[in-house]
């Protein structure tokens, strides 16, 4: 019992700010673009790049994050594929909502209050990979080979490789600025889990018979496959458990924001968002107890 109330309490600070935008989108007509902007182009980038350049991640375990989690993310792109197809649904639609997880707006949060500082800076590095594959091979698969220079416009990219070159060189940040960088990257979870609330306002379920199949394939697939790739290698336990609950979070709005560019049905893509989410309140208070034990 004392068990179910620390997972809990580590879900309730998550569900009320989700909660929060949500009423907040209900009731008024505010335009959140301009704060999904920050979030992208300022609060994130501040955030990772402090994490990296205050050597709270040993270089080990930042090749571990890298080719791990890229492996995890894009090992079983063939067999989803496949199924997809199987099942009669177009790939270049649903491919990408099953295969990227919301390891940002909800996965960070539920990592930083579950499991602490130091598993937030692993979240943290897994979210800068998925995010990277999702703006290279999400594109890829939506959309073409052609478009795959989009990821060369997010700062993100620049910010990681920035911090690991002063990082090699052991070049230390002047206090003050990495303080400042410190403080406008503190705006970035709550600010990502209210955006989250907010985007869920604004979606209506389009099918929810095949809305509840596809993220209900979401969410076991990203639990099975990061436990069976986990096992395999040798990587220390709190690692584990960011990559096993990072990537058993929903669908990612990210999917919605890559489909609404490229016209493959938005819509579709944005009420699967929303199912996937409002299924993961229910599993992954039981991933994290089976975490927790």
């Amino acid at each position: 019992m004392e068990l179910w109330i620390r997972v809990f309490e580590v879900m309730f600070p998550v569900i009320a700010v989700v909660s929060v935008g949500y009423v907040f989108g209900q009731f008024t007509k505010v335009n959140m673009k301009p704060v999904n902007t920050i979030l992208l182009y300022l609060s994130t980038p501040c955030l990772i790049f402090t994490s990296l350049t205050e050597d709270r991640v040993q270089f080990i375990e930042i090749l571990n994050i890298v080719s791990i989690g890229t492996l995890l993310v894009l090992i079983g792109v063939p067999i989803v594929y496949l199924f997809l197809k199987a099942i009669n649904k177009d790939p270049k639609i649903f491919l990408n909502p099953i295969i990227f997880p919301n390891t940002a707006n909800l996965g960070l949060p539920v990592v930083l209050f579950a499991f602490g500082d130091a598993a937030f800076d692993y979240a943290i590095l897994f979210t800068t990979i998925v995010f990277f594959l999702h703006c290279s091979f999400g594109i890829i698969f939506i959309n073409g080979i052609s478009n795959v220079k989009e990821v060369f416009k997010i700062p993100l990219i620049y910010t990681v490789a920035l911090a690991l070159i002063l990082n090699n060189y052991e070049i230390e940040i002047y206090k003050p600025i990495n303080v400042s960088l410190d403080l406008i990257g503190t705006t970035c979870i709550p600010l990502m889990m209210f955006s989250l609330g907010h985007k869920l306002s604004e979606t209506k379920i389009v099918n929810l018979k095949s809305d509840l199949l596809l993220s209900s394939i979401r969410l076991s697939y990203g639990f099975m496959i990061s436990l069976a790739i986990c096992n395999i290698f040798d990587i220390d336990n709190l690692l584990i458990k960011v990559f096993i609950i990072q990537y058993s979070m929903p669908s990612a709005v990210f999917n919605y924001i890559l489909a609404d560019k490229y016209d493959k049905n938005p819509d579709r893509v944005a009420s699967i968002v929303f199912v996937s989410t409002i299924m993961s309140l229910l599993t992954i208070p039981f991933i994290l107890y089976f975490l927790m034990k």
